[in-house]
């Protein structure tokens, strides 16, 4: 059975916990100073829930469609991303090389077999990520339950998810959480910056005001160390 992305926001919402935790309900992170840009690459984002997810949890100013940062931010958030432009990957390289966390969700779960594709050789050439093609979660479980993605950094969690997982491939000390077996986020290191990947969109569960979500995005943000000016 084939999840649309309707059928997707249908589950969320009644599987959302209660109305305290929905939108604006959680209060802002201890970093909050902290320079958070949300990148929404339009046509290239396939949920535009997902956007609306991260900025609702977070309490950033409007997502940004243009790359004229100033300077790279503290936190750069690309949500449900399928094609990422050459800007958008500068983007992200100079965040990192600035020692800053970068949040990047796969939203290639719900592209076509050729979107799939180019998302792929993209994550590839720029960021030596490899992806496995995508896998319906619900036809695991015959229909009956609800997928969880378990995460295990920073700290144990188990978050739903409603449809599809982009399994990732990375060494054993990279994959920060598993849905079925397979690997659906990793943390990569460099120099400087941390990158997150994620094979499971989770801005529709923030869209809903899942708790659970909402707090691992968090503690994420707050586990990456500060940085300076260069």
């Amino acid at each position: 059975m084939r999840v649309t992305r309707r059928q997707l926001l249908e589950c969320a919402a009644a599987a959302a916990v209660p109305m305290r935790w929905r939108l604006g309900g959680l209060p802002a992170p201890a970093t909050a100073t902290r320079e958070r840009v949300i990148l929404d690459l339009g046509k290239q984002c396939t949920l535009s829930e997902s956007v609306s997810g991260y900025a609702a949890a977070l309490g950033t100013p409007a997502p940004r469609t243009d790359l004229s940062f100033m300077q790279p931010p503290a936190v750069l958030i690309v949500p449900a991303v399928l094609e990422i432009p050459s800007r958008a990957i500068q983007a992200v390289s100079a965040c990192l090389d600035r020692g800053g966390l970068v949040v990047l969700e796969s939203g290639a779960g719900f592209g076509s077999a050729a979107d799939f594709s180019r998302h792929r050789a993209g994550l590839r050439e720029a960021f030596d990520v490899h992806l496995e093609p995508p896998v319906d979660l619900w036809p695991q479980l015959g229909g009956s339950a609800i997928p969880y993605i378990d995460f295990t950094w920073p700290f144990k969690s188990k978050i739903r998810d409603f449809s599809r997982v982009v399994p990732l491939t990375g060494g054993a000390e990279e994959i920060i959480a598993q849905v079925n077996g397979l690997p659906a986020a990793l943390r990569r290191r460099s120099d400087r910056g941390t990158l997150i990947v994620l094979g499971s969109p989770l801005g529709p569960a923030l869209w809903t005001g899942d708790y659970e979500a909402r707090q691992w995005l968090r503690v994420v943000i707050e586990a990456t160390p500060d940085w300076g000016a260069s």
